[in-house]
């Protein structure tokens, strides 16, 4: 009994330090701030070591103890670039994604978005007719039965934000990649969700 409470105490102190490293830009996703925590706390034992949804709880409750007079903000002004990118993305049915949508962004975090088309080329040429200059690459996204598949990535700022477009087939619609936090399939918010989500400032 004491062993297992020595790794509960352990693990809600990596999840703190995780989530203070993420709430101050320290680290820039879950896995990193874990790794980087565990490492301070000099743990090696997995069973030690927090998932997803615990770090995702420290961090919210993190916000709100030391970020609440600037978060909420921060959060109201990354979903409205968000639903203005979404309107003039709609040809690609835009669905909001990420810490934007769950609710834990803060100034610095991007703005993500999945969009659908049948072929990079086409997101690429809608860019370039509006100008908007862009950086292109790839991200590595999980889909449901433990399948990993690569998808364009397409990254241009808006004023100090970051938006980065995330290219799913159409296939994909049916298989979206999973939610990092829950596990499960995460096929985003759309539109009219995310102009509900900013109107009430709430988490989806």
């Amino acid at each position: 009994m004491k062993t297992h409470s020595k790794y509960q105490a352990t693990r809600l102190l990596i999840a703190q330090e995780a989530a203070r490293m993420l709430a101050n830009q320290e680290s820039w996703d879950f896995q990193s701030a874990r790794r980087k925590a565990a490492a301070r706390f000099g743990c090696k034992d997995q069973r030690s070591l927090p998932d997803n949804i615990e770090i995702d709880a420290a961090l919210r409750e993190y916000q709100q103890l030391f970020k609440s007079d600037s978060q909420p903000e921060a959060l109201r002004q990354l979903r409205l670039l968000a639903v203005e990118a979404m309107q003039q993305l709609h040809l690609f049915s835009p669905r909001l994604t990420g810490s934007v949508l769950d609710g834990t962004a803060d100034t610095s975090s991007p703005v993500q978005l999945y969009l659908f088309a049948d072929t990079a080329e086409e997101l690429a040429l809608h860019l370039m007719e509006k100008r908007i200059p862009f950086e292109q690459g790839e991200v590595k996204l999980k889909h449901a039965a433990g399948k990993t598949k690569t998808h364009p990535l397409f990254a241009f700022q808006a004023g100090n934000t970051q938006l980065e477009l995330i290219l799913l087939s159409p296939a994909d619609r049916a298989d979206p990649p999973v939610d990092s936090q829950s596990g499960k399939p995460g096929p985003g918010a759309s539109l009219s969700r995310a102009r509900a989500l900013l109107d009430s400032n709430a988490y989806p």
